[in-house]
């Protein structure tokens, strides 16, 4: 089917404009003429040369999971209002959702807050929640396929989710139904889909929101399906809190990753304190052998002693006692500065203190060290003033800064010290130094620019390196 703009899908639904286009599918803004409402609709375009059977096999599982979808109703899923049929192939109206995709505010700001990505992070898994409850599995969690619209996080394209039964399975043999870089190892597989799959998915896009990029980077499809199946993630760098979990959740082994109860146990509180979870937490039901080391992050339950075999027989194992005793190892990410402890976060204040002492010890630097400045030889009686006015200076460009795009960020940083430091100098410095007007710097224009060029820079990467130095 190839729809066109004003056609009128099974009587009731027309069509006004596309608005976006998928793997499976091209979605239009639609009218319900029946009940005069804006909706979704969504037509299915199938792959050019399928096969009769291959045709009916994905109108079949096209069909099966819309209605298995339509089952759902959460805030943070859209909802299908109706399947229908057009020129042989299946029509999805769905709720019309105006929002960004997480996808694009992290292309249009980079790396978002780490409080802000635990909170779109929990809004997730609860929608997961309900969805995994119900037997489906999503199988393609991507930012793409996360929507922000206000204080609403939604989950698009349950399209290719599947019933988690085996028995209504629809994948083809060797298909591969979902993006690489955000699909589990054991999807990858060919593994049958399991709710601990999204859990990894989950940890994907979450890491891709902190750290402003996918964990795994490849330059071909097959490099980095491979990179997903046997290579860790990149060490993150601007997780913070989030650190021991999303190495927990993208743990290879699906039988190691935390519950979706104890992600969002964990997630809820970084959210609200911007901390990490770490202990207690209750305890599986899944018993981890002592032997298998554990990887960054694990979530272990606390190993059971065991008494010597007697007669050559093995000791019983012991289950793992009842009630909260299961404790979040975090370990350091591989590449990670030594005795740097994972998940570490730094709070707003320790933020801005981190940043002044970086902006005053550059600012220092800058007057001291090239040849024509000579703030380190300012005449002694000038000192408590050249020391105000610099960690005033300083403070000025500690204090967080909007969730920007670093480029802009960076412009930003450099015309507005530009703007400050002449503030400073021609009316600031006067008054305090009585007509006075050396700062210790240079006052050879170049000179100058070249000076506030080298602070602007390091003051926006303190910026963008240290977490909590966005405000949100």
């Amino acid at each position: 089917m190839e729809a066109v703009s004003g056609a009128l899908i099974g009587g009731r639904y027309q069509l006004v404009e596309l608005i976006g286009q998928g793997g499976m599918g091209r979605v239009w803004r639609g009218r319900d003429k029946a009940l005069e409402r804006d909706v979704a609709v969504k037509e299915v375009l199938l792959p050019q040369g399928l096969t009769s059977g291959e045709r009916d096999h994905f109108l079949q599982r096209v069909a099966r999971e819309a209605r298995a979808a339509a089952r759902l109703n959460h805030p943070g899923i859209i909802t299908v209002h109706d399947v229908v049929e057009h020129k042989g192939a299946p029509v999805i109206v769905m709720e019309l959702v105006t929002g960004t995709s997480l996808a694009a505010l992290i292309a249009q700001d980079g790396a978002l807050p780490v409080q802000r990505v635990a909170e779109i992070g929990a809004a997730m898994l609860k929608a997961l929640q309900l969805a995994h409850a119900a037997g489906i599995i999503h199988r393609d969690l991507k930012p793409d396929n996360v929507l922000l619209m206000g204080d609403r996080v939604i989950i698009t394209d349950f399209g290719i989710a599947h019933m988690a039964d085996a028995t209504t399975a629809l994948t083809r043999t060797g298909a591969v139904i979902g993006t690489p870089a955000y699909m589990s190892p054991e999807q990858l597989e060919g593994k049958p889909p399991a709710p601990a799959g999204d859990l990894w998915s989950l940890g994907a896009t979450l890491y891709s929101a902190v750290e402003g990029a996918p964990a795994f980077h490849g330059d071909t499809f097959s490099a980095l399906v491979i990179a997903v199946v046997t290579k860790e993630p990149r060490p993150p760098v601007r997780a913070g809190a989030l650190q021991p979990l999303l190495a927990a959740l993208m743990t290879k082994d699906p039988a190691r990753r935390p519950t979706a109860e104890q992600a969002l146990s964990a997630l809820d509180e970084v959210a609200r304190t911007g901390a990490a979870v770490l202990a207690p937490i209750p305890t599986p039901t899944a018993v981890v052998s002592s032997a298998a080391p554990a990887p960054a992050g694990a979530w272990l339950p606390p190993q059971p002693s065991h008494a010597p075999s007697v007669g050559g027989r093995p000791p019983a194992q012991s289950l793992p006692p009842a009630g909260p005793g299961l404790h979040f190892q975090p370990t350091a990410a591989a590449g990670a500065p030594t005795g740097a402890r994972a998940g570490s976060a730094v709070s707003p204040f320790g933020a801005v203190v981190l940043r002044f002492i970086g902006c005053m010890a550059l600012l220092w630097a800058i007057g001291s060290v090239l040849p024509w400045n000579y703030l380190d030889t300012v005449p002694s009686e000038f000192l408590p003033t050249v020391l105000a006015i610099t960690g005033a200076f300083s403070l000025i460009n500690a204090v967080p800064r909007p969730r920007w795009h670093p480029a802009v960020a960076w412009l930003v940083f450099v015309v507005f010290d530009l703007a400050l430091y002449f503030a400073v100098k021609q009316v600031v410095v006067p008054a305090l130094l009585h007509g006075e007007t050396e700062t210790g710097l240079s006052e050879v224009p170049s000179e100058m620019v070249i000076n506030l060029l080298l602070y602007g820079t390091g003051a926006w990467l303190l910026w963008w390196k240290i977490p909590g130095s966005r405000s949100t």
